[in-house]
């Protein structure tokens, strides 16, 4: 069933069309790591209040509730905006004289004077503060101080992502309400009780060491809930969908392996970045009428170019490309409308056409109403909700599917799909549920659950026929069966009988 959209977020876009299809709001510049974080800083508010993905009312009526997110300044600015620490160090002798002299170069309105109680030796400081720089989210990408991110160790690692002016409102171009959509999706799974706990229990324990040491970067009173950000929950179209129990049986299986917190993260990232990738193109065929189910052709990484290579960047292309269909068979749509009809047969037709798109799609054309016939008004806003979605929710596919590992850009060459080991591992960690799992019942498992298309046999079950070049595909999964054999997740015991192993299976 579909749910209806707040006014308030349909009146803040110049036009309805992106966050209608898939919800407000996908954003190509909100990397998958942004996304889990922005999720976990949700999740930790509303489980202060005990109310973490406690489900919602099969009522057709949309959650709507308010988050808080801490600003944590102080710490951000310890170890972000603090270049002078590693120089002091290096160039002052005593202790005293570098504590004096950092404290005096430090930029901040900040009084860090504690810490040196706290840790006495500059050097200890200075090494727990490099800790937590070379261990934060994405190190290498070049963002200004307010808009980087701890590692989440625990619940005092999360805090909003912030403009350079650090009071004002908060920024919405890193944290941009993906993690909104994840958190919706996890909250109509059927499963958010018995997921929040395992979260609060495994990723967001309040005693992790390294959250303890954050904590003991804070001035002694410093209260986390002091600063807030506040923000209302986004929109998801749909109360339920087989994408939500399909997460969430990953996340299931993930937080019961026997792994601490942070080693999870990483799967949990990739995997939770998949489906939502896999609910985008199901979304985009169901606008286009197309009954069939996407599907990802991985070339495992071959020394020369093979047919799947070329098979597998030919697929990327056309899931590159459904969005954009997807937003224009949506607007198409209007034309289905008896209020189509009923706007050309009227006296002033270019008025009515107008008034009726305007309506339909919460149309705010610059200028008012285009001058033209109605067919040019119509082309308009075809135009205009195009180029609006080429901006950011078209390059969601491109930027997700390699950042999470499953594609693999080069210039020159192109884009196509080849997993890296990292997704490989979150894989076998989330599919091989008893502890191993013969290797062919594992590339069905695979296409079953992500749509991934390793083997002929999987090729002819997404294509409809057998693969022409079924010895390129057989190549395919003997190579994969080597990687996981490096990697050790797989063993052979015969010519004829190969196992993928788990080794990380069992409750905690």
């Amino acid at each position: 069933m579909r749910l209806e959209a707040p006014a308030n977020y349909r009146n803040d876009v110049n036009v309805w069309v992106d966050e209608a299809i898939w919800g407000h709001r996908l954003y190509n510049d909100q990397t998958p790591w942004l996304v889990l974080l922005e999720f976990l800083a949700i999740f930790q508010s509303r489980h202060a209040e005990g109310k973490a993905l406690h489900g919602v009312d099969r009522n057709g009526v949309h959650e709507t509730f308010t988050y808080y997110i801490p600003r944590l300044i102080p710490l951000r600015q310890l170890v972000f905006n603090n270049p002078n620490i590693r120089y002091v160090e290096d160039n002052h002798q005593s202790d005293p004289e570098r504590w004096r002299t950092w404290l005096k170069a430090l930029p901040s309105d900040e009084d860090f004077g504690y810490l040196q109680a706290r840790f006495g030796s500059f050097a200890r400081l200075g090494r727990v503060v490099e800790f937590f720089q070379t261990t934060a989210i994405e190190p290498h990408r070049q963002r200004r101080w307010s808009s980087r991110f701890l590692f989440p160790y625990g619940p005092n690692c999360l805090y909003a992502d912030l403009p350079t002016n650090i009071n004002g409102s908060p920024d919405r171009r890193f944290f941009a309400r993906s993690g909104e959509l994840l958190y919706l999706m996890l909250n109509r799974s059927g499963k958010g009780i018995e997921i929040a706990k395992m979260i609060s229990e495994k990723l967001l324990r309040q005693d992790e060491t390294w959250n303890r040491v954050v904590r003991a970067l804070l001035p002694e009173n410093y209260r986390i809930d002091s600063n807030l950000v506040s923000s209302t929950i986004g929109y998801l179209p749909f109360t339920e969908r087989a994408e939500y129990e399909e997460l969430a049986v990953t996340w299931t299986q993930l937080l019961k392996l026997n792994l601490s917190g942070e080693v999870l993260l990483d799967p949990l990232m990739r995997l939770s970045a998949l489906h939502m990738l896999l609910y985008m193109l199901r979304r985009a065929n169901e606008e286009i009428g197309d009954p069939s189910e996407p599907r990802f052709v991985l070339e495992i990484a071959s020394p020369r170019r093979s047919t799947l290579f070329e098979l597998s960047k030919e697929n990327f292309g056309a899931n590159r490309k459904l969005s954009t269909r997807a937003v224009r068979a949506y607007i198409e749509s209007a034309k289905n409308d008896e209020r189509w009809n009923t706007a050309l047969q009227a006296r002033s037709p270019s008025q009515e056409v107008w008034k009726y798109l305007t309506t339909r799609y919460e149309w705010k054309h610059d200028g008012g109403q285009p001058s033209g016939d109605p067919e040019m008004i119509f082309e308009t806003l075809r135009d205009y909700a195009d180029k609006r979605h080429q901006q950011h929710v078209a390059k969601v596919h491109m930027e997700w599917t390699r950042q999470i590992g499953l594609a693999v850009s080069r210039r020159g060459t192109g884009t196509w799909y080849s997993p890296d080991d990292s997704l490989l591992k979150a894989l076998v960690m989330c599919t091989v549920d008893e502890g191993r799992e013969e290797y062919h019942r594992f590339l069905s498992k695979l296409y079953d659950r992500f749509r991934l298309v390793i083997g002929a046999t999987e090729a002819e079950r997404a294509f409809g026929v057998l693969p022409t070049d079924q010895n390129a595909f057989m190549q395919n999964t003997q190579r994969l069966e080597q990687r996981l054999r490096t990697l050790g997740l797989l063993r052979r015991l015969s010519d004829d009988c190969a196992y993928v192993e788990n080794p990380f299976r069992g409750n905690v």
